[in-house]
């Protein structure tokens, strides 16, 4: 069917100036590294993209870029004007933000985190479990302990809730341990994820049965076993012993 009604359209600006222009606060981390990269592109090609901002200049898509025009040197950039989103509202402003990038494989998990944390209580929790933890275990693993199995586009959306504080708590401390006393080698991302995948699969938590199934674990990693560093091995060597003991 043929569309009759207008969609909503902004006003170019091809040379707005930076000096007018607001960062967004619930932007991702800006890197200076991907800025200088972008430089580099700019100077090659010039402005084959504009940015994205609000009539009253916050920025909502391009905060790199205006980063990159800055190592130029640069006064003004390209700018597309949209005056239907209010970025004055914090959470109209990164549901705008969230919704061009949701596409955008440059956005990392942790950028997600950080971006709902602003007004997200639970993802706040988890983005400051990340901060600690982040060094010794990966951000998926530090989701997970929170999230269970997150569904990525519920994750993207903002609108996971943390299943059980108490066991993520328990299972960052136990599994961050383990990471400090055998390192990454040993103690490797997928069989972490296996573990807290584990946790959740059963219907009551019984810290007993996590603490037996922690400890099978680590003999794996004093014995060097060879399942241990295989992928397609570890779940069932795990499963079978985390089957016995629910039998007890």
């Amino acid at each position: 069917m043929k569309r009759t009604d207008e969609i909503k359209r902004g006003n170019y600006n091809p040379y707005y100036p930076i000096s007018q222009l607001k960062m967004a606060e619930v932007n991702r981390d800006i890197f200076l590294q991907h800025a200088h990269n972008f430089k580099d592109k700019l100077n090659v090609f010039g402005w084959m993209m504009p940015i994205v901002v609000s009539k009253s200049g916050d920025v909502i898509e391009g905060h790199h870029r205006i980063e990159s025009a800055k190592l130029l040197n640069q006064e003004t950039v390209p700018a597309y004007v949209v005056d239907w989103i209010n970025t004055s509202e914090k959470q109209d402003h990164l549901d705008c933000i969230i919704n061009l990038n949701n596409g955008n494989r440059a956005w990392l998990n942790a950028d997600y985190l950080k971006a709902f944390s602003k007004e997200n209580n639970d993802y706040l929790i988890v983005y400051n479990a990340f901060l600690k933890y982040g060094t010794l275990l990966s951000v998926g693993n530090v989701i997970n302990c929170f999230f269970g199995k997150s569904i990525s586009k519920k994750f993207k959306k903002g609108e996971c809730k943390i299943n059980n504080l108490e066991l993520a708590i328990y299972l960052l401390d136990e599994l961050s341990t383990l990471v400090k006393k055998y390192g990454k080698s040993k103690i490797q991302a997928y069989t972490i994820r296996e573990l807290i995948s584990l946790a959740y699969l059963q219907k009551t938590i019984n810290f007993e049965f996590l603490k037996d199934i922690l400890n099978i674990y680590e003999d794996m990693a004093q014995s060097d076993h060879p399942k241990l560093t295989s992928i397609s091995e570890f779940r069932p060597h795990i499963m079978k012993y985390a089957n016995m003991l629910a039998k007890k």
